[in-house]
């Protein structure tokens, strides 16, 4: 299997909560925080080309469905808990 061409890019200074917060989610992950970084960008990505053909309606299917009678703070700690997961299994295929 042939890698894939890459390319650098430098970002300007993140806010220091920004960047604090960014290097604490990392070391919860147990990745660097310039692999943490480059994934929420490539996942952004992601998930904007996956949104561009969907409706809101669509988009917010899966959540309405997930929340039935459930009270926001659940709805948020379920949010967070799917990220998380998300975030530890895209790390793990890439680091493999």
């Amino acid at each position: 299997m042939g890698s894939k061409p890459t390319a650098s890019l430098q970002l300007p200074p993140l806010a220091r909560k920004s960047t604090a917060q960014l290097k604490a989610n990392a070391k919860r992950l147990g990745i660097p925080p310039e692999l943490y970084a480059k994934q929420l960008v490539e996942d952004a990505l992601a998930l904007e080309r996956e949104a561009e053909g969907m409706t809101f309606a669509q988009i917010m299917a899966p959540v309405r469905q997930a929340a039935g009678a459930v009270d926001e703070g659940e709805i948020l700690k379920l949010v967070e808990k799917a990220r998380t997961d998300h975030h530890q299994r895209a790390v793990r295929k890439r680091t493999r």
